[in-house]
């Protein structure tokens, strides 16, 4: 552009200035996202390696012991702390496991467990907004109505339950040592299931599935919730199939898989893309990716989580589905390298806050290696310190088996 020419110091911020003004103003929209996104999160300045940032001893010291303890203190989901907080610590302590073997994230799991069949409404006396005292956990934000029970709140606690149950069965001494306390933890998230019993809804397509909103937000009532809510459901009913046997849960799981599947969007550049409402019926055709209003990348992580358990075990989800799910990374939300990551499925736009997190994403890199690059970059670019979670994807994404 300058063809070499040497720019004066004050001619130069004069041009900075100019670029960043045209970015603001819509001519470079890429830029401009980029310019928020590095306002959200600041650059490291000397990135260390994967192998000293994702450790199984760094993950200990950051989140076991007394961090642990404190996480303890008050278990509750009045403000869904309980959901979108201690679940994630109980998601990687399963993953942990699975890494590692070591009892210890068993014990730990155990912990909050506890904690958390401990503080449902029914065993703390809290009533809904509209008097049903439930086994599961209401929360006070969200609902204009008062306290309710949210699907994804019970998805997104009893799925990790059922993956421990699952663990602790194939540790004969840990599950000796359960004796019981196995059939109790199994009847407590069951429970808590069988509350959302009255919300499922057969169809619209055959073989599909949804659960429907009552009684919670206005806006969702008698409506499909969308899908990052019936993933966290589907992803804990088919975890709950493989310890209690009930058939009722797997294929109310694979019907949900099939909802969700059968409303991604094919795109011509090879990938899926959806928005956060779902359309209530089966999309009927290929869309290009600027005609979908992309839902944002952390409530889709969570959406992915029922292609992921499913995907694992052949139902639903084929190996092209894979593909086209890691073409939605690198096309869509992870189309640079350099650890920017979109706020949108659809690509370099929306929030950049909602690109935190992306780790729920990194199982893809097995279907494409280069999704697992980008999420990575960003990480050692941009997160000094990882959440759990993020270091147990991080981890269980490397390791020879899993």
């Amino acid at each position: 552009m300058f063809h070499g020419a040497r720019i004066p110091g004050w001619g130069l911020a004069l041009l900075l200035v100019a670029a960043g003004a045209q970015a603001q103003n819509g001519a470079d929209p890429e830029a401009a996202y980029v310019a928020k996104f590095q306002e959200h999160y600041k650059k490291v300045a000397d990135p260390p390696g994967l192998q000293a940032y994702a450790t199984v001893q760094r993950y200990d010291e950051l989140y076991l012991g007394e961090s642990l303890d404190k996480a303890l203190k008050k278990v509750d989901n009045d403000k869904g702390g309980l959901a979108w907080g201690l679940s994630y610590r109980m998601m990687s302590l399963n993953d942990l496991y699975k890494i590692t073997g070591d009892r210890k994230y068993l014990d730990a799991q155990l912990r909050i467990i506890r904690a958390a069949l401990a503080a449902t409404d029914d065993k703390r006396g809290k009533q809904l907004w509209n008097g049903r005292v439930v086994a599961a956990w209401g929360c006070d934000l969200y609902a204009e109505r008062g306290r309710a029970i949210f699907a994804v709140h019970t998805g997104i606690i009893c799925g990790p339950i059922f993956d421990f149950l699952g663990h602790a069965k194939g540790h004969a001494a840990f599950r000796d040592s359960l004796g019981a306390e196995f059939d109790v933890i199994v009847k407590g998230a069951s429970d808590a299931l069988a509350v959302h019993d009255r919300q499922w809804r057969d169809g619209p397509a055959p073989a599909e599935g949804h659960y429907i909103g009552m009684d919670q937000e206005n806006v969702l009532e008698n409506k499909p919730l969308p899908g990052n809510r019936l993933s966290a459901m589907g992803w804990a009913l088919w975890s709950s199939w493989k310890i209690t046997g009930n058939t009722t849960h797997r294929d109310r799981a694979l019907a949900i898989g099939r909802y969700i599947k059968n409303r991604l969007t094919p795109s011509p550049d090879g990938a899926y893309y959806w928005p956060y409402w779902l359309p209530e019926q089966p999309v009927s055709g290929p869309q290009p990716r600027e005609a979908v209003k992309g839902e944002d990348v952390s409530h889709a992580g969570l959406t992915m989580q029922i292609v992921n358990v499913l995907a694992a075990d052949r139902e639903v989800f084929t190996a092209e589905d894979l593909q086209r799910l890691a073409r939605t990374v690198l096309s869509g939300f992870g189309q640079r390298t350099d650890g920017v990551l979109g706020g949108c499925v659809t690509g370099l736009s929306g929030d950049p806050s909602h690109a935190a997190s992306p780790a729920k994403w990194i199982f893809l890199g097995e279907a494409n290696p280069d999704v697992r690059e980008r999420i990575v970059a960003f990480y050692l670019n941009y997160v000094p310190v990882p959440g759990p979670l993020d270091i147990a994807r991080l981890l269980l994404s490397t390791a020879p088996e899993h």
